[in-house]
């Protein structure tokens, strides 16, 4: 396997791989197309992807009218944060966001789609280029391309996360060009590979920077370990390398700071994980060949054409003639097995295969030597080819025995035609054996992405959204209500938590519609933001998405600026409707007569009508206010979750307390009233929550409060938000063996009836099989609280979950508002079986007058005239006395402030809040940021950008002289 740099005609080459690659691309997208569906998908693309790309196309075209303006704050992701945070990982370095330019703003969605389409396209030239390199026929090249462009990973990520496919562009580039390298050729193009690669993406940088490194260590041990000259090739590589990250150094230094100060930092390596589930072991050989399936183990897509396999025998046999992929998939092979090694290549982070990108290269390679080579294979060859293909069809066949999933059964198919294929071959029957075999591979390809497209199969097309679906959804984004809204940051909205306004499970970020919605479902996100959605035990808080709609916690959702609160009538939680929110505005009523309507029916007035109503209150804190009392930190970390987010109204905690010095501490007595509880089964057995052994899954529990049988006491809390708080959440699950015991003692228990038998075996079995397939036993459970407003739910991911993998050990529920008096029980129900050891305090929390006068009084002091420019607030303000300007805003050491035009340090606040010092008198404040890293890395890459000019005159001037000689 020789790389060779002469010049070739490859123009017919390219020309053929354009008409394939419009057959390919009709069955990737066509079934979309067929079925009404677009290739926009209904959770990242929507919520991500596409609006983004808007935006940033927004950003450019400003930038463009106003050249040195740029904007580093935006109040429209979540709370406000940093553009480039955001856009960094986005859109800023994938040069193909750039394309949108092409399109008027009204035709986004169109550019959106038009562009996935030109990334696979370029995914495939990328291998095209790559294999023109070898002694390939062009069928050989194209063979191989087909298997590198369709296969799971790129069927998933072209229309779930566009941007993954980059790498599958940059990888062979680089290893072509490290492969000039080490051949004596220039390092100029690496070089600019290299900083393609340091800008695209710093996530998928990382990857293909280790993944380069590999490849350079087993080329030269496999190659080029004698006679290589290594001082000219490490100087080669080391000027490639320095230059690039010189040039590219204003993204990453600013990249680098943000992932240090972001919720992902901390996080669990590889989630826990030691070894896989035992599934994985058991499904990881079908992956190699089931190239239509939607959801991966740990990222672990594989999914390639059936000869595929056909073709790693091939190259095994031939190890010492191939012993770069060999090697190469065989240590591929070892990695997928060990959850450290997708830890370590997801930044120490969870156990993400993302990696196997980097193994696509190797396994087309594989398949184009052995179509290059099948006119010549040994029939020795050929009978180890098909005793193996005999061992894994009979272990597919096991596999699907099994999972009883016929998805593998087509793959099946065209590994068998490919095998016959190739003995037919070899008894000369066929004229043009490579046509044959790149025929097999393309229908073999095609069919994978029709399969996985087309609905009730891979069925990807429902998780679309339809056509002309997403200028609907982002029209009516809250059931047409935000119409007459004004669009400023001085106040925010939100929704209900569970509760879909629009037609898809889960929308967080809000784009489009100009209003500031809390929620934000970002890659990257406010590192101080999180550990105050933490510290108060927000459930829903997790690290890509940290607020969400705070549990609906009214002091929360006030002291964030909430004004404003949709929620649709005929979903989950609607009547969970924090305190101080009232009826605002509905939308036109529609009457479904067919759902949600009581039996019993005897007027037209009696129907329910479904409408999306508006609440507003008009306790919402100011986004920048004035507070004369402070919280110590020492005091503050003693508190309850629920006495934390009630002391937001008392006082402020500041991180550097120096400041606080002449301020008076905060009056907390803020009637948060604990309860008594007790937890009681429905074999009425009083339970210790601590030691709550579950064996039996019919048993129920309910939280009962005796002291709310008192009338004269439910009278006193009645205006209470009803919390339970739990200090410690440990779950161990039974072992498999004693899970399937208590499994068949609660069928024996329910076989009641007179001559009734258990068949203990078929039940072995049918549970076992059950919960390998669920990766059970495992440490993922649910705890389920039930009131009258619907049920709240603690739950603790499967550690499959990868980056929305959080360990729960304690969180505070909301179980809701009460304005009359509190319930007197609750239901409580666990979800596995295992032991539970749990503490929890439940706590009335009580919004009465004191509370709005708390609120009154924070809004009296407010920052007044508030001005918003570019990175900037200004705002005006008289105090009488000392104290602390805190916000909502989130803190970044970028914030810089000044108070009357001189420059004062900022602090942080609440945890997680931009804030100043402030004397008594009059002031005028402004607040200006500015990107961390930003000045730095602009500096780093200029002085690149200079000697990188001086090293291209060097190398002009020496090539000139060679010439001349």
């Amino acid at each position: 396997m020789e790389f060779s740099f002469k010049k070739k005609n490859v123009t017919k080459l390219y020309l053929e791989y354009t008409v394939l690659f419009l057959f390919l691309a009709l069955c990737i997208f066509g079934t979309y197309l067929v079925t009404g569906h677009s290739i926009i998908w209904s959770k990242d693309a929507l919520n991500q992807h596409l609006p983004l790309l808007a935006q940033y196309r927004q950003a450019v075209v400003n930038f463009l009218h106003h050249p040195g303006k740029l904007n580093f704050w935006s109040w429209q992701f979540g709370l406000g944060s940093d553009t480039f945070q955001v856009f960094s990982y986005y859109n800023i370095g994938d040069i193909f966001s750039y394309l949108a330019l092409l399109f008027p703003a009204r035709e986004i969605t169109r550019a959106y789609q038009f562009i996935s389409v030109i990334r696979m396209y370029c995914a495939g030239l990328s291998f095209v280029y790559f294999a023109q390199h070898f002694k390939f026929k062009n069928t050989t090249i194209l063979a191989g391309t087909t298997a590198y462009l369709v296969n799971s990973f790129l069927l998933y990520a072209c229309v779930a996360q566009p941007f993954f496919t980059t790498p599958f562009i940059l990888f062979p580039l680089i290893v072509v060009q490290i492969e000039r390298i080490l051949q004596g050729g220039s390092a100029w193009p690496l070089t600019g590979a290299f900083t393609w690669m340091l800008i695209s993406n710093y996530y998928l940088a990382f990857i293909l920077g280790i993944g380069s490194l590999i490849y350079l260590i087993l080329r030269v041990t496999t190659k080029y370990l004698r006679g290589l000259n290594y001082l000219q090739v490490f100087i080669k590589l080391a000027f490639a390398t320095i230059t690039s990250l010189l040039l590219s150094a204003i993204m990453w230094i600013p990249e680098l700071i943000a992932v240090s100060h972001s919720t992902r930092l901390g996080a669990q390596f590889a989630n826990g994980l030691k070894v896989y589930p035992l599934y994985y072991y058991l499904f990881l050989p079908k992956q190699l060949i089931n190239g239509d399936q939607w959801s991966f183990m740990f990222w672990s897509a594989l999914g390639i054409v059936s000869i595929g396999f056909i073709a790693l025998v091939y190259v095994y046999i031939h190890a010492k003639k191939y012993p770069l992929i060999t090697i190469s998939l065989g240590l591929a092979l070892i990695m997928l097995l060990i959850p450290a090694v997708g830890a370590a290549f997801n930044g120490m982070m969870a156990a993400s295969n993302r990696w196997t990108l980097l193994i696509y290269l190797p396994l087309a390679m594989a398949i184009c030597l052995l179509v290059e080579n099948a006119t010549s294979l040994s029939r020795h060859s050929l009978k180890i080819i098909s005793s193996a293909t005999g061992i894994y069809v009979m272990i597919l066949l096991v596999t699907f025995l099994f999972e009883n999933e016929n998805d593998i059964v087509i793959p099946l198919l065209f590994l068998i035609t490919s095998l016959l294929l190739l003995w037919l071959i070899d008894f000369h029957r066929l004229n043009h054996p490579q046509l044959w075999l790149l025929g097999i591979i393309v229908l073999n390809a095609g069919f994978n992405a029709i399969y996985a497209s087309f609905p009730f199969n891979g069925d990807f097309s429902t998780k679309m959204l339809n056509r002309g679906q997403y200028q609907q959804m982002m029209a009516m984004r809250y059931g047409g209500l935000d119409k007459g809204l004004t669009r400023t940051p001085t106040y925010r909205v939100s929704t209900i938590s569970q509760n879909q306004i629009i037609d898809v499970p889960t929308i967080d970020n809000d784009l489009t519609s100009g209003l500031h919605n809390i929620d934000s479902y970002y890659s990257l996100q406010n590192q101080y933001l999180g550990n105050f959605s933490t510290s108060l035990q927000n459930n829903q808080y997790q690290a890509n998405v940290p607020l969400r709609q705070v549990d609906d916690r009214t002091v929360l959702n006030h002291f964030l600026g909430v004004k404003y609160l949709f929620v649709q009538s005929d979903s989950e939680n609607a009547t969970k409707i924090p305190a101080g929110y009232f009826l605002d505005q509905s939308s036109t009523p529609i009457i479904n007569y067919d759902s949600g309507q009581p039996s019993d029916i005897k007027d037209k007035k009696d129907f329910i009508p479904t409408q999306t109503n508006r609440y507003k209150s008009n306790n919402a804190f100011p986004l920048i206010y004035w507070q004369d009392s402070y919280i110590s930190q020492k005091r503050y970390h003693r508190l309850s979750p629920t006495e934390k987010e009630r002391a937001l109204a008392s006082g402020v905690v500041v991180n550097h307390e120096n400041v606080t010095k002449g301020m008076k501490a905060a009056n907390l007595n803020n009637h948060v009233y604990k309860l008594k509880s007790n937890l009681i089964s429905n074999r009425l057995n009083k339970v210790n929550p601590q030691n709550l052994k579950y064996t039996d899954s019919e048993e129920k529990y309910r939280i009962e409060l005796p002291q709310l049988t008192n009338s004269a006491f439910r009278r006193k809390l009645r205006g209470s938000e009803l919390h339970i708080e739990f200090s410690q959440i440990k779950f161990t699950p039974f072992s498999m063996k004693d899970q399937l015991k208590y499994e068949q003692e609660h069928l024996q228990q329910m076989a009641t009836n007179p001559g009734s038998s258990v068949n203990h075996k078929y039940n072995q079995y049918r549970y076992w099989r059950y919960h390998v397939l669920n990766s059970s036993p495992d440490i993922s459970f649910k705890i389920n609280v039930g009131s009258r407003f619907g049920t709240a739910t603690i739950s603790q991911p499967k550690q499959s979950t990868l980056s929305f993998f959080k360990q729960v050990k304690n969180s505070t529920l909301n179980i809701g508002y009460y304005t009359g008096g509190l319930p007197d029980h609750l239901s409580f129900q666990p979800t596995k079986l295992g032991t539970y050891q749990l503490k929890y305090q439940v706590v009335a929390e009580k919004l009465d007058n004191h509370y709005e006068n708390q609120v009154a009084r924070i809004k009296n002091h407010s920052l007044r005239n508030l001005k918003f420019s570019q990175n900037q607030i200004q705002g005006t303000i008289s105090t009488n006395r000392k104290g602390i300007l805190t916000s909502s805003i989130p803190y970044s050491s970028g914030w810089q402030a000044t108070v009357n035009g001189k420059a004062v340090k900022t602090v942080r606040t609440n945890q997680a809040f931009l804030g100043i010092p402030l004397s008594a008198g009059t002031h005028r404040i402004t607040f200006t940021y500015q990107l961390p890293g930003f000045r730095p890395g602009l500096i780093v890459s200029i002085v690149g950008l200079i000697w990188t000019l001086v090293a291209a005159l060097i190398s002009l001037i020496m090539f000139n002289r060679q010439k001349i000689k």
